[in-house]
């Protein structure tokens, strides 16, 4: 008897830890979670010029975004809608999009938001690197943003930045000509 006693108290302890290891971590303080990061921090974007282009991308419970690349010309205005099609929950399998910068070393940003979850997986010392980002979205939920393309032509890498899914192929590319 003494036994069982020990045993199930060992299975509560450990999933006591089980569960709080799996817990949101970083310093965004105590108690709430802090509002997600501004949609383009800190960036000026460039003059407009051109016709309005919509851009339609879903994110899945495979971990891939059905469009992979995507053309732009430069300075036109962008509207980008992002459907997570996906049936688990956010807390599991959240999707968003995230444009970063030219140059910017897609699996350094993307471990180093690992551990920002109240970010949505963004590192605030890296929003800077960040063109234009979608919320983190659960199953059936859309999230639209408009942002400007770079002046600067080029190829601009795109990710879903919650934990393991760039690494599982969640990117993309955008190409400014």
């Amino acid at each position: 008897m003494k036994t069982a006693k020990i045993s199930t108290w060992a299975g509560v302890f450990l999933s006591l830890l089980l569960f709080l290891g799996c817990q949101p971590s970083g310093d965004e303080g105590a108690g709430g979670v802090a509002p997600a990061p501004e949609k383009q921090a800190g960036r000026e974007e460039p003059e407009p010029e051109g016709e309005e282009v919509t851009i339609t991308i879903t994110g899945n419970d495979n971990m891939k975004f059905d469009v992979e690349e995507f053309s732009v010309k430069a300075r036109q205005p962008v509207k980008l809608v992002f459907k997570n099609v996906g049936t688990m929950p956010k807390e599991s399998m959240g999707h968003n999009v995230v444009i970063l910068d030219q140059d910017v070393d897609a699996q350094a940003f993307a471990n180093a938001g690992a551990s920002k979850a109240r970010n949505e997986y963004i590192d605030p010392d890296l929003e800077n690197e960040v063109i234009a980002a979608t919320d983190l979205l659960g199953p059936g939920e859309e999230d639209t943003i408009t942002f400007t393309a770079p002046a600067e032509t080029g190829d601009y890498e795109y990710i879903c930045s919650f934990p393991g899914h760039f690494a599982s192929g969640m990117r993309g590319v955008m190409s400014v000509e």
